[in-house]
Parts: structure tokens; C-alpha cells; sequence
């Protein structure tokens, strides 16, 4: 699964002062790969350095440089210089597709609990998880998901996904009471420190759905979630429909890659019709209608163009219908209707269908493109090397 360049950590070393053993119960932890050429990348250093100095007595902020090719890592390094009390910094080489730097950096660490972010995710609200600690130290749980809202966009394929992520998270209440959300996003989640070592050693070490293996593996391990809502991520989506496709092809491959390496723990929640099971059992069938519908309506409208218009109506009401209900009866999370809403809804069907069709086409063909290298057991993540050496001693460049 993982090409031979990248299935050895070589190196993890902290950049400047390692993170004090035992100073406080929560980490946040940040990686980035390649992120040099980003236009805004000294004011993402700067936004991580005011959440450190915000919430200092309640985390450690650090930013991970997973093998950057870049001169990422000298921009981090000369950030963490020439800053007074600056978050911590580490970093492994070569890269090790997230999955691998964040295991050897959370093996470095003693903190409780774990928060994963993404570097161009901003979250708010920090505080209020200290209200939900006692709870995710239940024994029964492995960690909650944040409140995830895209944040600086316009335009259609802004809105649309911000209706989307409404209703999605619309949802999270009828996962409330089995607590066993499908995905814990890696841009917004608090893990405990042990379940999360306890995932990563069982991890493929795949990229594409990381997070969602890891909240499968999870849950496989008889672990709960939970739904922090007061904490919030603003997460910057893709602002044109083709880079949405191409964001979602690679969420939708990362699905297929866990249904496959998983396939068995699938097959025994379907057969005992467990909630999992029905759930899956209905992301199937979503799936399998959408993959249908093109060619049938291309099939109807060629014998009978009414019937076609029939389907393609009975779809469209469908989408229009099930999107008002979750906006009245989930008011907290759609927000307040406007005209603009109003609109984004109108038009959901035609964005939401055409991007789930050509996604899931393109995810599809990618796996079978790649098929065969997944015959081999996948690596797990524990199966990067990782040689450590001393805390304190920097990279050579």
C-alpha cells in the first residue's frame, strides 16, 4: 500500500525544545507537508502561535513536518527562532503520509488526550472541551468530533457546501445514542491519547481515509464518540466544483480502501444487523442508486422521455424535501433560513448528484487502477520505523 520511499521514518526530532513530559493533559497536534508555497503560510505560523499563547494553560500547540520537500521546515524553524515562547515543533523524514508522523510524534508525548487539526483549520472554542474531559474518560469511549463549518469562501460551491455540512451535521443526533459516528474528521477530534496508539498500531498507514479507518478501528475496539458541539473547526473547502470532485474522489477512494482492508468486520455487522451494519447496509444503496441514475435516465429518456423526467422530478423532490426537513427540525445546525439558503437548497440536487456520480466513478477506477497493490498486507503504521535520537538536537540542512 505504502510505495517503499515512504514506509521508513528515518528521523523524528523535535525542532528546538521538546514538548515537557507530564505539563499538561491536552496536545494539539498539527502536521503539514509541503505547505511553503502557500501564500498565507506565515500567517497560519502566527494563528498557531496566538492558539498557544490563548490556551497555554490548558494545551501544548505543536506543528509536525511530515517530510516536506520544501523549505517548509526552514520557515518553521526560523519562525520557532525567532519567536519568544513559540509552539513546539517536530519533524520526520521523509514523509510518512500523516498517518506515521503523528503515531511517532504521540508516541514522544504524555498528555491524556489528543486533538488532530489541519493546518488550514482554524478552531475555536477550546476551552469548552475541558467541560467534556470527564466524560471521554469514560472507559467506553475513545474521544469526541468538533462543530466542522467551512469558513472563508463564496460562491455556489461555498454554499453549497456549507448546507451540506449543515445537514450532515443535522444528522450527528441520530448517532447520538449508539455513538458510533462514521468518521472522526482529522481537521476537528480529541482522541485519547491510549485508544489513539491503540488504533495507529493497527492502522494501514493509508492517507486517502485515514480518518475514517481510524474511527472504524475505533469503534471495531468496542469504543464510543461523542459530539462536542460547543468546540468548532473552520475548515477552508475547495472553492471550485472541480477541485470539490477532486476532494471528494479522494475521501470516496479512502472509503472503498477501509470497506476492502475491513471488509470482514463489515460483513459481521451486516450479518448481526448492528447499527453499523444497517448503516453501511443504506451507504450502499445510496451509492448504488446514484451510480444508476445516469444510465437510467439516459436509458428511460431515449424510450420515454416522460418517464425520464419522472425520475429525474421524483430525485429532485426528494433531495428538496429531505433537505427542509433536517433544516426545521435541526435548526441549530442549519441556521437561519435567507433567500440565499433558500436558493442553495433548490439547487442542492443537481450539485449533490453530479458530484457524488463523477466522485464515486473516479474513486472507483482509481482503486481498480491500484488494485493489485492492495493484494499485499498493508503496513501498518507501526510498521514505519522510527529511530529517535536526542530531544533536543536540531536537523541538519
Amino acid at each position: 500500500m505504502l510505495s517503499s520511499s515512504i514506509q521508513k521514518v528515518s528521523r523524528f526530532r523535535w525542532i528546538g525544545q521538546p514538548v515537557p513530559q507530564g505539563a499538561r493533559k491536552v496536545a494539539l497536534l498539527i502536521p503539514q507537508y509541503n505547505e511553503s508555497s502557500n501564500c498565507q503560510f506565515e500567517q497560519r505560523l502566527r494563528y498557531f502561535q496566538s492558539i498557544k499563547e490563548k490556551y497555554h494553560d490548558i494545551l501544548d500547540t505543536i506543528l509536525i513536518d511530515d517530510g516536506s520537500t520544501d523549505d517548509s521546515l526552514v520557515k518553521l524553524k526560523m519562525f520557532s527562532d525567532n519567536t519568544p515562547s513559540p509552539f513546539y515543533v517536530a519533524a520526520v523524514f521523509p514523509n510518512a503520509q500523516k498517518v506515521g508522523a503523528l503515531y511517532a510524534t504521540i508516541l514522544s508525548l504524555s498528555h491524556e488526550f489528543i486533538i488532530l487539526s489541519d493546518f488550514d483549520t482554524d478552531i475555536h472554542g477550546v476551552e469548552q472541551l475541558i467541560n467534556h474531559l470527564d466524560s471521554l474518560r469514560n472507559g467506553a469511549m475513545m474521544g469526541g468530533y468538533f462543530r466542522m463549518l467551512p469558513y472563508e469562501g463564496e460562491g455556489a460551491t461555498f454554499r453549497f457546501q456549507q448546507l451540506e455540512y449543515a445537514l450532515l451535521r443535522s444528522l450527528y443526533k441520530y448517532h447520538q445514542k449508539e455513538q458510533s459516528i462514521p468518521v472522526m474528521p482529522g481537521a476537528g477530534c480529541c482522541y485519547k491519547r491510549s485508544v489513539l496508539i491503540s488504533i495507529y498500531e493497527k492502522h494501514s498507514g493509508l492517507r486517502s481515509g485515514e480518518d475514517r479507518e481510524a474511527t472504524l478501528l475505533g469503534l471495531k475496539m468496542g469504543y464510543g464518540t461523542k459530539y462536542i458541539r460547543e468546540v468548532m473547526t473552520l475548515t477552508r473547502p475547495p472553492l471550485s466544483f472541480n477541485a470539490l470532485i477532486r476532494q471528494r474522489t479522494r475521501w470516496y477512494l479512502g472509503y472503498i480502501e477501509t470497506l476492502n482492508k475491513e471488509r470482514s468486520y463489515y460483513r459481521s455487522q451486516i450479518s448481526n444487523r448492528t447499527a453499523m451494519g444497517i448503516r453501511t447496509i443504506l451507504e450502499m444503496l445510496t451509492v448504488l442508486l446514484i451510480l444508476l441514475l445516469v444510465p437510467a435516465v439516459i436509458i428511460a429518456g431515449i424510450i420515454n422521455p416522460t418517464v425520464a423526467a419522472g425520475i429525474l422530478g421524483i430525485v429532485y423532490i426528494s433531495y428538496v424535501a429531505g433537505s427542509l426537513y433536517l433544516a426545521v427540525t435541526s435548526p441549530g445546525e442549519i441556521g437561519k433560513m435567507n433567500w440565499k439558503n433558500w436558493g442553495t437548497i433548490l439547487v442542492f440536487p443537481f450539485m449533490k448528484v453530479t458530484l457524488e456520480y463523477v466522485s464515486w466513478i473516479k474513486a472507483m477506477l482509481i482503486y481498480r487502477r491500484k488494485k493489485h497493490s492492495y493484494a499485499d498486507p498493508a503496513p501498518r503504521a507501526t510498521d514505519i520505523y522510527i529511530y529517535r535520537q536526542a530531544a533536543r538536537q536540531s536537523l541538519e540542512y
